[in-house]
């Protein structure tokens, strides 16, 4: 999906997608309380927001400055940046923690995204990315819509994202908290 896209749903984004529940994929998270955490594609921080205090600050990264605009009314606290998601513009083993919640499909050069995620993560830090399974039978309607709509997602398998995760010297830990989602845990093991 295109900026102008995310643009234009900005101010009804949360609505359209529906509540987020955190206590449910909570415990999959393995947060260090003491390092911010860069919530990849964060839009309007309706995730973001619980990482505000379970984390020493959330940045926020989104292409659509419309959607880091609905950010800021939800929390002051948020770090907002506007950019690409292949061209993270942090420094070299900077991060000990990435968010990445149901943007990866969204995601053009998903491999340039997760090879600079790695870039970007200190030595045993983790990339946790949340996505829909393909594979399962219920989110082939989702799958249609998003191509109806022309969002132009591209929807990894668990096995998928382990190939390209690993290809990218990241070991991972795939948990699935419900039939339709998993859980990637990819660490950086220098």
């Amino acid at each position: 999906m295109s900026e102008d896209t995310f643009s234009k749903l900005a101010h009804r984004y949360d609505d359209f997608v529906g509540s987020f529940d955190y206590e449910k994929i909570r415990k999959y998270l393995p947060l260090v309380p003491e390092e911010p955490i860069l919530d990849l594609g964060g839009g309007t921080g309706r995730v973001g927001i619980y990482f505000v205090e379970e984390a020493n600050g959330c940045i926020l990264l989104d292409l659509s400055f419309k959607m880091l605009n609905e950010a800021r009314k939800r929390s002051q606290k948020f770090m907002l940046v506007q950019g690409l998601s292949q061209t993270l513009p942090f420094r070299e083993q900077s991060l000990k923690q990435i968010f990445v919640n149901d943007s990866l499909h969204h995601i053009r050069d998903q491999i340039g995204t997760i090879r600079d995620c790695y870039t970007i993560l200190a030595p045993e830090g983790k990339i946790i990315i949340r996505e829909f399974n393909r594979k399962y039978f219920w989110n082939l309607f989702l799958i249609l819509f998003e191509k109806i709509v022309r969002f132009k997602s591209k929807f990894l398998s668990p096995e998928e994202l382990t190939t390209m995760c690993e290809e990218q010297n990241l070991t991972i830990s795939i948990y699935k908290p419900s039939k339709g989602t998993y859980i990637a845990i990819c660490e950086r093991k220098n």
